[in-house]
């Protein structure tokens, strides 16, 4: 782990170290640390030759497969910055993404390259296609693993960008936070030390690429030894099968959204230490409701529970470890202590410490785990990175105790932006969505609050007479993934407003709230 400056660094140690040994597996293939590091190096020579430099971005816009791990892998060892696009996502926000962060090379279906090009033909602009027929400007992914290749010689320094995660904009259009190889690696050295991340862990890829979850997944596998296994679609889709393959792959480090687990909890019908073989269960993104955590944890008895937080600016900065089972009127987790090497502390909105046992306020992370800001937006940049190493959080929580090593719970968000099934969720792109329709005139996106997923939305929308609420649902999938997809769109002659003239949304949350009660029980 000493040896690593930059991310591939930890797969090319792993391969000298144990180049016989299983790197990746998913149900159709598996590939050793040498065949990985080796693939690796054949991609990063494909897209040095096509051009891509030092300090260039090269989209991965695949299905989470050995393909898209080999691929950034290789975008890394080029000497650029791997930047993960949602396959599921509508093309039209694929391309903004693409376009806004400038990809130099696209790895992608032929499929998914034509439906890119169509929107916008900069969004694909030459790379590698994964399938056929193979595009113009795109070279086979047989023909450029067809020989062994070596990885271009790059200058790289661990403060170079290693990736660009999009997340949910304000503006109505995605951000990108911009990563270095330095701020991931001082989460994955973390996470290594303090979870004993070892050779003989398997670990679950459960999250997305384009979510950070997915880089504990490939790089704390990568610098432990240890194999990484691709979740598959049909388990991740049914809590029965999914039990299964955690047997069945004999999966040790578990890491997840809680929704996930939830899922496993409520429908999977299992007895006490059925899951046994799990020695780390891992779970970050939203809260995790008491009531199924109390029902989990005797499944997997020789597990310990850690409670990860952190937004993507920072990937984790603080744990918590669920030491015994909680009691049922418990309140929610606390969110616990600051990683080593982050310090954290809570402000309040004129940027005074506050440090007092019961005192709310917003979090501030500080260290080389935070990222280096927004891709091409130095104003939100400068308005939540402070200097070259804090971040202001945007999330209120609460102090537990004061001492040199504080403990914090978390209170709420400072803004709009909300959590879904562990998404990140920014309530103005979902507006910004439906505005795009010409019949809509007003609209609000509310979440109204739920122990499952997090949050579930809604969206009221004041529209020309005739509008229906299906209609906008398609204008909204046409902008945005599924999971921000509000579940229900109610056409209103007009929308509430507070004294302030301001959109009352507590009143539209608390409407919500009772149509989906009302339409659940239904």
């Amino acid at each position: 782990m000493d040896y690593a400056q930059r991310l591939d660094h930890l797969l090319r140690s792993a391969a000298e170290r144990s180049p016989d040994k299983i790197a990746i597996e998913s149900d159709q293939v598996s590939l050793t640390f040498g065949a990985l590091d080796a693939a690796a190096d054949r991609v990063a020579a494909e897209l040095a030759g096509q051009g891509v430099r030092l300090g260039d971005r090269v989209g991965i816009h695949l299905e989470k497969s050995v393909e898209a791990v080999i691929s950034l892998y290789g975008a890394m060892r080029a000497g650029a910055a791997y930047v993960p696009l949602d396959a599921t996502a509508p093309p039209a926000r694929t391309a903004y993404i693409a376009t806004d962060c400038d990809i130099a090379a696209l790895v992608s279906t032929p499929s998914l390259i034509a439906a890119l090009r169509d929107v916008d033909p900069a969004a694909a602009p030459r790379g590698i296609a994964v399938g056929s027929p193979c595009p113009d400007g795109f070279t086979d992914w047989d023909e450029a693993h067809s020989q062994e290749r070596a990885a271009p010689t790059r200058q790289t320094v661990d403060a170079d960008l290693a990736y660009i995660l999009y997340t949910s904009g304000s503006t109505g259009q995605p951000k990108g936070v911009a990563i270095s190889h330095r701020s991931s690696l001082t989460f994955v050295r973390w996470a290594h030390q303090a979870l004993d991340l070892t050779e003989s862990d398997v670990f679950s890829s459960h999250a997305p690429l384009h979510f950070d979850l997915s880089t504990l997944d490939f790089f704390g596998s990568a610098a432990a030894g240890g194999t990484v296994a691709l979740v598959p679609a049909d388990a991740m889709m049914f809590p029965a099968r999914l039990v299964e393959w955690i047997v069945e792959k004999g999966i040790t480090v578990w890491y997840s959204v809680p929704s996930a687990l939830t899922m496993i909890v409520r429908y999977a019908d299992l007895e006490p230490g059925s899951l046994n073989r799990l020695r780390l269960v891992l779970f970050a993104g939203e809260v995790f409701p008491i009531r199924y955590l109390r029902e989990l944890m005797p499944l997997a008895a020789q597990a310990r529970f850690f409670n990860l937080y952190g937004p993507t600016e920072t990937n984790v900065c603080t744990y918590y470890e669920v030491r015994e089972i909680p009691s049922a009127d418990d309140p929610p987790l606390p969110i616990g202590r600051p990683c080593e090497n982050t310090r954290c502390e809570v402000i309040d909105e004129s940027g005074r410490p506050l440090t007092d046992v019961g005192a709310e306020g917003e979090l501030v992370a500080t260290g080389t785990i935070v990222a280096q800001g927004y891709w091409g937006d130095p104003e939100r940049t400068a308005e939540r990175f402070q200097g070259d190493d804090s971040f202001r959080t945007g999330d209120i929580v609460q102090v537990l105790e004061d001492s040199p090593v504080p403990q914090y719970r978390f209170v709420g968000r400072r803004d709009h932006l909300v959590k879904s099934r562990g998404y990140r969720i920014e309530l103005g792109e979902i507006e910004a969505a439906l505005y795009s329709h010409p019949a809509v005139e007003e609209c609000v996106a509310v979440a109204v609050p739920d122990e499952v997923i997090g949050n579930r939305l809604a969206a009221f929308c004041a529209a020309q007479q005739g509008t229906d609420s299906e209609d906008l649902g398609r204008a909204c999938r046409e902008r945005v993934p599924g999971y921000m997809v509000p579940e229900q769109i109610v056409v209103v002659d007009a929308l509430p407003r507070t004294p302030n003239d301001k959109y009352d949304r507590p009143q539209l949350t608390e409407r919500a709230a009772r149509i989906i009660k009302e339409r659940r029980e239904d």
